[in-house]
């Protein structure tokens, strides 16, 4: 389970937290923690229920039973596991049973033919006509056999497919940051290695908010968060599905884009940058309106030999001549 809260909120919260753990005489091992802030956080009611009951009736808490509650409630991964799991085994079930079927159905086919046109007698012709006809007779039932089998393929294929949607989903769930939806820095190394293995050329365009940790000084983390999930969304709509977005610092992204020129990725992070500066944010306490935001941002690409730390330097590197330029601007690294 993934958490949305503000750093005011999670340090309220983390003082919640404490206090369960020291009433309860509980380590704050990472699982004791995570079930803690599960239930003060009251994300989880069945789990919230389990615990208020246990403290009403008395019963001590300990880490098994903390263990026991973080593995049934919150391990998100392990019942998405469970599930994969159980998935692959019916489409690999449905194969083998499908291959068996078809390898018993043809078999039997083939052995009535051969007994068959070993029995066919040109001088008698009723004989050769009734196995003839039987021959027929196997050889449609040998197909309706055969389309059954495919049915089964096919719905093993559904299967599949839907399996494969599962295993995306929690691949994306595991390498998402949990703020703004961008991918994390592991997937980045992961994806990029694919990519240069099929002799992939890259741009990568490195992103960062102009003058963010004073906007977060002035006006909490609270609204920075959200800015910082806004941005991203912009940045992830001008990529789709073509690239990879990823958070790599608290407020700078990189978006890394393959087999482009570097002139396409230049025209990606101009729309990039006038979009996020159309981006309007109000207060919610005073209904003023805040401050434009703008990004600094650099542009590069490498060729297919030259490895990810040179790219995403000489990225950095313009991103740097971005901000020295005066900021809300696109700087690429031929320039």
């Amino acid at each position: 389970m993934k958490y949305h809260d503000s750093m005011a909120i999670a340090q309220d919260k983390m003082t919640q937290v404490c206090l369960f753990l020291e009433r309860h005489n509980l380590v704050p091992l990472p699982i004791n923690y995570h079930v803690a802030y599960a239930y003060v956080s009251n994300t989880q009611a069945t789990l919230s229920n389990t615990i208020d009951s246990n403290i009403a009736n008395n019963i001590t808490l300990d880490n098994f039973l903390m263990e026991t509650w973080f593995n049934e409630y919150l391990s998100f991964e392990t019942k998405s596991n469970d599930a994969l799991l159980k998935g692959a085994n019916n489409v690999v079930d449905t194969i083998n049973q499908a291959t068996e079927q078809c390898t018993d159905s043809v078999n039997q086919y083939l052995a009535q033919l051969d007994s068959g046109l070993v029995a066919i007698d040109e001088t008698n012709i009723t004989q050769s006509r009734q196995i003839i006809s039987e021959l027929i007779e196997a050889s449609y039932e040998l197909k309706a056999e055969q389309l059954k089998i495919q049915e089964r393929i096919l719905q093993a294929q559904a299967e599949a497919y839907k399996t494969q949607l599962k295993i995306d989903e929690l691949k994306k769930e595991r390498y998402s940051d949990p703020l703004t939806g961008l991918y994390q820095q592991a997937y980045l190394n992961q994806q990029v290695t694919l990519w240069q293995q099929d002799s992939h050329s890259l741009c990568a365009i490195a992103i960062n908010i102009d003058h963010f940790n004073e906007f977060n000084s002035r006006y909490g983390h609270l609204i920075g968060d959200i800015v910082l999930n806004k941005v991203a969304k912009k940045v992830q709509s001008y990529v789709l599905e073509s690239g990879l977005p990823v958070r790599t610092r608290g407020e700078e992204f990189m978006v890394f884009l393959p087999d482009i020129d570097i002139n396409t990725a230049s025209e990606i992070a101009e729309k990039i940058r006038g979009g996020v500066e159309k981006l309007r944010f109000v207060s919610s306490r005073s209904g003023k309106r805040l401050p434009t935001i703008t990004v600094s941002v650099g542009v590069a690409k490498n060729a297919i030999e030259e490895d990810l730390s040179l790219l995403t330097s000489n990225a950095s590197q313009a991103l740097q001549q971005a901000k020295l330029n005066g900021r809300n601007t696109v700087v690429n690294s031929l320039n």
